[in-house]
């Protein structure tokens, strides 16, 4: 009994490491259901870290973020901002001179620019959290991979019901091991 369970116990750690294991854990705010998680990648351009976003799979791409309530929330996420030109992409995009849209389609009806804030129409088309502003004001910039872009928020629009693979080998092991049990108590 005691070498079926601690096989079972190799076989779970072994699956789960065959999941991998993320560096962070997005985090689930209540108030939309939505996931969310701090990037970081140094001087990568705006392309890169929507691609990135996408590459974390179904329903992940840059964040949007609609209110103040979500401004709030993602940067507690990032803690306080520091006062110096530090930043992290988010996806809102410039269409047209002074005209923003959001990369999943929402309603652009919320910003949280900095001062003086957007400053280069058409010439910086992508938004950055800024840390020169208090609470991370945004920043219209380039999208180019300066030294000062310290990564990106990526966001889960969509939630996530159907589970992961690693959990279901995890329960389809357990439940091989219950009827292997049940099977050698009948044959005793």
């Amino acid at each position: 009994m005691k070498k079926i369970v601690l096989l079972g116990l190799v076989i779970c750690l072994f699956m789960w490491r065959m999941g991998g294991i993320a560096e962070a854990v997005p985090v689930t705010w209540s108030y939309n259901g939505h996931s969310y998680e701090v990037i970081s990648a140094n001087s990568t351009t705006w392309a890169e870290a929507r691609t990135q976003a996408h590459d974390k799979g179904a329903g992940w791409d840059l964040a949007t973020i609609t209110s103040i309530e979500e401004q709030n929330f993602i940067t507690n996420l990032l803690g306080p901002a520091p006062g110096n030109l530090v930043e992290y992409y988010i996806g809102g995009v410039e269409t047209s001179s002074n005209v923003y849209e959001w990369v999943t389609g929402e309603a652009f009806s919320f910003s949280f620019w900095g001062a003086g804030e957007p400053n280069n129409p058409m010439i910086e088309p992508y938004i950055a959290l800024d840390g020169r502003h208090p609470n991370w004001g945004w920043n219209d910039y380039t999208g180019a991979g300066s030294s000062f872009i310290l990564g990106y928020v990526a966001e889960l629009h969509i939630t996530n019901s159907v589970p992961e693979p690693g959990t279901i080998l995890l329960l389809g092991s357990g439940l091989a091991g219950l009827l292997f049990r049940r099977k050698k108590k009948e044959i005793l």
